[in-house]
């Protein structure tokens, strides 16, 4: 986050050299649609009937109708627990995020924050724009069998309407100056998006400066639960302060949706060089 509308330098030289393939954790017939990918983003951003916890919990979203009945039946959901063996691969990578003016929303869900025009991520000569991001208390992801106490998911789509989204989790510990600045903003009650005043938001300053993830093929984490979502999950935690975290379980959690089955999907471990 800053005060110029600049590009934000890429962390390391190395970053346009690292090397994924996106395609090897997607299985044949699991690429998303465009169609179906952007009706899913709509429902998720109107259904109100859905919550974390009781009756109408994780548990529940299935009965929820129509798509959503893929929560239940879907055989690669998100999130997952990322641990067992892992694959490397290669590919080209090139973060290319911008600061933007944007909005900040408390869903009745989870916090939302939307840049105006964040840029995004090119892999493999297609470019993934960012539409927003999104947080978590606790992470839904975990990594080797450990949860931390925050994850942030910055969602992508490309022209074609395939969606990527990048998560991000967060230890307790030192307090982290950039989610300082946009946590003071925090909305506490639902309601519409509000503009940011006087805050540029660049999504790099919310990630990681390693160039170390895993990669696999989920699906959206709330309802209606769309599969075919490829994730890219870094695997150091970033660290917030105890106070941080706090206000955003206050407001926000919990709102993980609970560990879904790996099944025979592959994680793909991929490194900086």
């Amino acid at each position: 986050m800053g005060k110029t509308d600049s590009m934000k330098p890429l962390s390391r030289s190395a970053w346009p050299l690292l090397t994924i393939s996106l395609l090897a954790v997607m299985a044949p017939g699991c690429a998303p649609k465009s169609s179906s990918s952007d009706k899913a983003e709509t429902q998720a951003a109107t259904l109100h009937h859905w919550s974390y916890g009781g009756d109408d919990g994780p548990d529940h979203w299935a009965e929820l109708g129509g798509e959503n009945s893929i929560c239940s039946k879907g055989l690669r959901q998100s999130p997952v627990d990322i641990s067992g063996a892992t694959k490397t691969t290669t590919s080209k990578v090139v973060l290319d995020y911008r600061s933007s003016p944007a909005t900040i929303q408390n869903n009745g869900h989870m916090v939302v924050v939307t840049p105006e025009s964040g840029g995004g991520i090119i892999v493999d000569g297609t470019r993934y724009n960012l539409k927003s991001f999104q947080f978590h208390s606790p992470s839904e992801h975990a990594i080797n069998g450990r949860k931390t106490a925050m994850e942030a998911q910055f969602i992508h789509k490309s022209d074609k309407g395939d969606t990527l989204i990048i998560a991000v989790l967060s230890d307790v510990g030192t307090a982290d100056p950039m989610l300082g600045s946009l946590w003071t903003y925090l909305p506490f009650d639902p309601g519409k998006p509000v503009q940011l005043p006087d805050l540029l938001i660049n999504a790099q300053d919310l990630m990681p400066g390693t160039e170390d993830f895993y990669v696999y093929s989920g699906s959206l984490s709330t309802p209606p639960c769309t599969e075919g979502v490829t994730w890219m999950v870094y695997s150091s935690p970033l660290s917030l302060s105890a106070e941080q975290a706090d206000a955003l379980a206050r407001i926000s959690g919990p709102n993980a949706r609970p560990l879904q089955t790996r099944r025979d999907r592959d994680f793909l471990h991929v490194s900086g060089n």
